[in-house]
């Protein structure tokens, strides 16, 4: 009698505990909708899961690097143009002086569009100077007027950017430069503002006047040539700026592509079909009360109350 009494005990406590570890495996699927909350519970393709998250992890790392890549490009693409859109307006300038035969107004407008040329190149994103070449905490020109040329030997003075030019790593084989220094775009363009400040300064050849001189006129016919020369250039730096837009564009896309399909093989091997763990969870909840029961009838009929 006890050994029987015992037995079933036993029986009855362990179909209980079972039913209840079915009950919360099924309740757990419900809530999450995953075949298991950690890979453990994934059994032999618990590794395989494991390199498709890790596969996943590795990718989408790489897509937050071409997200920020391609925002800075943006910029970049901002400062260039503004940069170059200067150099344009400077040129105009020096053109419309020679129609007009005069120079009364051209270094004022000359100020104008050398104001706009230093926005480009002290151009920030995410607060940070894009051409500084590493030197985060200063700005690339350290000028603000023509008239500060005259007081440097070289216009190679007015920079102060480093030379580090930011490298980005956005695919597993492909490393891109896409940093680019103020003095790189911006040296020649310094040296001719510069070289008209000082022309204009130095009184045999200057100040530009009401009434342009011969010499004047020939000096700045060879800087309209030489300020579009240098518009032409700058086009160059605003196409390698495009180029490297459209490859971090196409490495996003082939990325994302790759995200997406690993995302669903995560998918297909670890989420749960709904239907059979609502089954699997009202059959577990079934067998719960009805252990819950023989318990009940067993303590019941336990040895103990035949006793008293």
């Amino acid at each position: 009698m006890r050994i029987s009494t015992s037995e079933s005990w036993n029986n009855a406590l362990g179909n209980l505990q079972s039913a209840q570890e079915r009950q919360q495996t099924a309740t757990n699927q419900v809530a999450t909708q995953k075949v298991a909350t950690d890979l453990g519970g994934y059994g032999r393709t618990s590794e395989i899961i494991a390199s498709y998250q890790s596969a996943l992890s590795r990718t989408n790392s790489y897509l937050d690097v071409t997200d920020t890549v391609a925002n800075r490009l943006d910029s970049q693409d901002q400062a260039l143009t503004t940069t170059s859109d200067a150099v344009s307006s400077a040129k105009d300038s020096l053109m419309s002086s020679l129609a007009s035969a005069s120079g009364t107004t051209l270094m004022l407008d000359l100020q104008g569009t050398f104001s706009s040329a230093i926005s480009g190149l002290n151009y920030q994103h995410n607060g940070q100077y894009l051409f500084n070449g590493g030197n985060d905490n200063a700005a690339p020109v350290s000028i603000s007027s023509m008239s500060q040329l005259a007081s440097v030997t070289s216009s190679d003075d007015v920079f102060t950017n480093g030379t580090v030019k930011k490298t980005s790593q956005i695919d597993t084989n492909t490393t891109i430069q896409t940093g680019m220094l103020a003095s790189d775009i911006g040296g020649q363009l310094m040296s001719l503002y510069k070289e008209i400040q000082d022309y204009n300064d130095d009184p045999t050849t200057g100040p530009f006047g009401d009434t342009l001189t011969d010499d004047q006129k020939t000096f700045i016919t060879t800087k309209v040539q030489e300020f579009g020369d240098l518009y032409t250039s700058m086009l160059q730096q605003g196409a390698l700026n495009g180029s490297l837009q459209k490859q971090v564009e196409n490495t996003q896309s082939s990325l994302q592509g790759q995200s997406t399909s690993l995302s669903q093989l995560v998918d297909d091997k670890t989420s749960v079909d709904m239907a059979k763990a609502y089954s699997d969870l009202t059959q577990a909840q079934v067998a719960v009360q009805a252990s819950a029961q023989v318990l009940s009838t067993l303590n019941q009929y336990s040895l103990l109350n035949f006793l008293k």
